[in-house]
């Protein structure tokens, strides 16, 4: 199993665990960051990190990081509470100095380019 780090300040919910470790990837909860100045040097002990801001998707990305984020849907009727589950996870990654863009798949599937 891969060790990606979990940016976020939740605990991966079922659904997200579920779909990460179809892939292969443990979900190691990090804590939240700030997406305009997280630090990419911190994560050099994984093998990528699972983002939800796009801020720091990119720095991570840029850095040379695989990055991942949650695909969510809500659920919840109109007029209430949302209710965001996971729906897929896209894996980007850079191979042989070229990028692997992820590519959307089918609910509960996932394209990971490692």
């Amino acid at each position: 199993m891969k060790r990606f780090a979990f940016v976020t300040r939740h605990a991966p919910t079922p659904e997200q665990a579920a779909i990460a470790a179809q892939a292969g990837i443990e979900l190691v909860p990090v804590g939240d960051r700030d997406g305009f100045s997280i630090s990419p040097e911190e994560f050099t002990g994984f093998s990528g990190v699972v983002v939800v801001h796009a801020g720091a998707a990119l720095r991570c990305f840029s850095s040379g990081i695989t990055v991942g984020v949650f695909d969510n849907v809500n659920r919840a009727p109109v007029g209430q509470k949302p209710d965001f589950r996971a729906t897929r996870l896209v894996i980007w990654a850079h191979r042989d100095g070229a990028v692997d863009p992820g590519e959307f798949m089918p609910v509960n599937q996932i394209e990971v380019v490692l």
